[in-house]
């Protein structure tokens, strides 16, 4: 959803000091055995982030994946418990918790509304998560958990986009219908300068600004980046094949010009009427009875690490 509704001054470049790393310290060798485990051909790295309270969406995201032939990828935890719940559903080598010293702010672990002040710290790890890959040396291939991936051998579809010409160095989603605006919940980007440059530049705006979101800052952080489609680094895919909420729910466009989507991005719709949306058009893949049996192992093990952890 746009942050059109949210008033934040303007800096200019000028006034906003941006620190582009040379190089960040590499992670714990575990979870760097998991990045390597997961690695698809051309070092392409799929990943998602996601808290507790999303569990029912990430496991939907994760049968989507499944369903395209996607064997291969990470979910970057952002608290203990959807952690200890993946591994109890059998994907303890698909995730990883995140290193303490990646966040720059505390992390909800119950689900999050778009409006909610605590989504912004959630969408925030995002960009922290993706710096760090890319200083791997990682073509990062980012999705939010509320999409559903549709149509086989979608990466190298989009991989071929990045390889097929040098100068682009990321393909992001479009919102809305707007062509000046990204969506940041589904890009592929290389790990090149300008890319770090544009992640730095929207760490600084989103730590300096608490009324802007992830993807508010992420599109302030590209007014830096030149956009003529001659030279830009910057590709926006489709909105009829990578359509985002607002122009598949709202304005039809696929269904109504008969486009087989690659993914349905089920943003523009808060709270429970994103699975109600899902379940409608048979996208909800999720067997909710299965997700209550884990739900029960991790809640007994959760609750008995408490009562072993406090003080007597």
């Amino acid at each position: 959803m746009p942050d059109s509704e949210i008033q934040v001054p303007e800096l200019a470049d000028s006034d906003r000091h941006i620190e582009v790393p040379d190089s960040l310290p590499a992670p714990p060798a575990d979870l760097m055995r998991k990045i390597d485990a997961n690695m698809a051909d051309g070092r392409v790295l799929i990943i998602a982030t996601a808290n507790y309270g999303m569990r029912d969406y990430m496991y939907n995201w994760i049968e989507s994946l499944k369903r395209t032939n996607e064997t291969k990828f990470l979910v970057f935890c952002l608290d203990d418990k959807l952690y200890e719940h993946l591994v109890s559903a059998g994907y303890g080598e698909h995730a990883t918790t995140i290193p303490d010293e990646w966040f720059h702010q505390a992390v909800a672990s119950e689900f999050e509304d778009y409006w909610s002040p605590l989504y912004k710290a959630i969408t925030h790890s995002k960009t922290l998560v993706v710096q760090r890959l890319l200083y791997l040396d990682i073509n990062v291939f980012f999705s939010d958990i509320d999409i559903v991936w549709l149509r086989p051998r979608m990466r190298e579809y989009l991989k071929a986009l990045l390889d097929i010409r040098q100068d682009t160095h990321v393909i992001f989603q479009q919102e809305g219908l707007d062509e000046r605006q990204i969506n940041s919940g589904f890009f592929m980007m290389r790990p090149a300068l300008d890319m770090k440059r544009l992640l730095a530049e929207t760490i600084v705006l989103q730590d300096s600004n608490q009324g802007l979101t992830q993807q508010g800052a992420m599109n302030r952080a590209l007014n830096s980046i030149i956009k003529d489609i001659r030279t830009s680094s910057v590709i926006l895919l489709d909105v009829m094949h990578f359509p985002n909420g607002f122009a598949y729910f709202d304005h039809n466009l696929s269904n109504s010009r008969g486009v087989q989507p690659y993914i349905l991005h089920a943003n523009y719709r808060v709270a429970g009427r994103k699975k109600e949306e899902l379940q409608m058009r048979g996208y909800w893949y999720v067997d909710e009875e299965w997700i209550k049996e884990i739900d029960e192992v991790v809640e007994s093990t959760w609750n008995d690490s408490l009562t072993t952890s406090a003080p007597s």
